[in-house]
């Protein structure tokens, strides 16, 4: 579908390259808002452009549900030959000659690693021309947080990051944060860093379900917190864990909701750690663990809460803030500077470190919190929501846009 308005630009097309899945619901959600976005920019700005999504793998009906503005799914043969087709490019050439099929102007978002989505090797160079795009960087948390990866993965992170620094014109960041860090470490780098804050684009119907329903549905307690991250080592559930064994010698006993992928790709064991901690910590009755649930029912769960708890020891740009964001819910976050840019109404931050730090807050807030939906509150923040969205969009195209 095209989209336009009253402007007088020529059009675009922009080939929206597919991230994430069920390993990471982080990726595939930023390219679902990044499509919104462009949809309310188009009605709000005059703005004309195509939008199709570019597939490594099948995807499933309702990506075109979720997507009917798109103009079609461009899906690349299935990645094989391993090393040698590595060595040829096969991967590349068969990107290329998709991309100048369909005649896409703009190619975004390739990151460090686009083997595992596309079969598609760095550095693209001029084999995409006259097709322009652009590099992404979530975050550099194997830089940060080394000791939770191996060396040999940190090896290859730090390899793809310096091809991508080298060969991209513009390399995309999710925040301040993130760009200053890429300019600490690729000081050399020719490529323009840019700034798009990404954030949710919400679907009417979640504000027209029932949360009390899915509530009773997992048989949950009235009150609780909530929190929807997958379960690796740096969303850092264990210090949530923490927070509660120390409010239950109070005599304070908060019940928690978690949701995600209960698995770590650097550790397969961790979920037992996490359980083994909730048994030595007395709290396993307080914590449900419900596990990768369905996108509708998380919010759901998230509008009934008392308060999103986001615990991260590292984010680029947290998700899961931005859906709490658009619900007008009560927050509990980590003080990483991202969160602190992100800024969202009704936060409260807490040392990441401190597990008595998150039982205070905890504290505070199960004794004057009360559990939603709020409804004036998500009226005003679906109404900012919509803003957010319409500028979400018009910077993507400003970066898609410069030569």
């Amino acid at each position: 579908m095209v989209f336009s308005g009253a402007g007088q630009r020529m059009s675009l097309h922009i080939g929206l390259i597919m991230q994430g899945g069920a390993g990471w619901m982080g990726g595939s959600e930023y390219i679902k808002n990044l499509a919104h976005a462009l949809r309310v920019a188009a009605q709000e700005k005059g703005e004309k452009f195509e939008v199709s999504l570019i597939s490594g793998h099948a995807l499933d009906s309702t990506w075109k549900q979720e997507l009917p503005e798109l103009r079609e799914l461009i899906q690349l043969p299935p990645r094989r030959f391993g090393a040698v087709g590595r060595y040829l490019k096969i991967g590349n050439r068969a990107l290329a000659a998709a991309v100048r099929g369909s005649r896409i102007g703009f190619a975004y978002p390739f990151t460090y690693d686009n083997e595992y989505n596309l079969g598609v090797s760095l550095p693209l160079g001029s084999q995409l021309s006259p097709c322009r795009w652009a590099g992404w960087i979530p975050d550099f948390q194997h830089r940060e947080l080394p000791e939770l990866f191996a060396q040999r993965e940190i090896a290859k992170r730090d390899r793809g990051i310096a091809l991508l620094a080298r060969d991209a014109r513009s390399i995309v960041f999710s925040s301040e944060s993130a760009a200053a860090k890429f300019h600490t470490f690729y000081p050399g780098s020719p490529a323009r860093a840019e700034v798009l804050r990404f954030c949710t684009s919400p679907a009417p119907a979640w504000y027209e379900a029932d949360p009390e329903a899915v509530r009773l549905r997992y048989h949950l307690p009235d009150r609780f917190f909530l929190v929807s991250n997958q379960l690796w080592q740096h969303k850092n559930h264990m210090l949530v864990f923490d927070a509660l064994e120390r409010l239950s010698h109070r005599g304070i006993r908060p019940h928690v909701v978690c949701t995600g992928q209960p698995a770590d790709f650097r550790d397969k064991n961790f979920i037992n750690v996490i359980l083994q901690r909730l048994h030595e910590n007395g709290v396993a009755a307080q914590v449900s663990m419900l596990g990768l649930i369905s996108r509708q029912e998380q919010i759901q769960l998230m509008r009934r809460s008392l308060a999103v708890v986001q615990p991260s020891l590292y984010e680029g740009w947290s998700t899961v803030v931005e859906d709490a964001r658009v619900l007008g819910k009560l927050m509990a976050l980590s003080d990483l500077d991202v969160h602190k840019e992100q800024n969202p109404p009704g936060a409260h931050y807490f040392d990441r470190h401190s597990p008595e730090s998150l039982a205070e807050l905890l504290a505070h807030l199960w004794e004057t919190a009360i559990p939603g939906p709020d409804l004036e509150k998500e009226a005003a923040a679906r109404e900012a929501a919509h803003l957010a969205q319409a500028a979400f969009g018009r910077r993507f195209l400003e970066i898609a846009r410069t030569p």
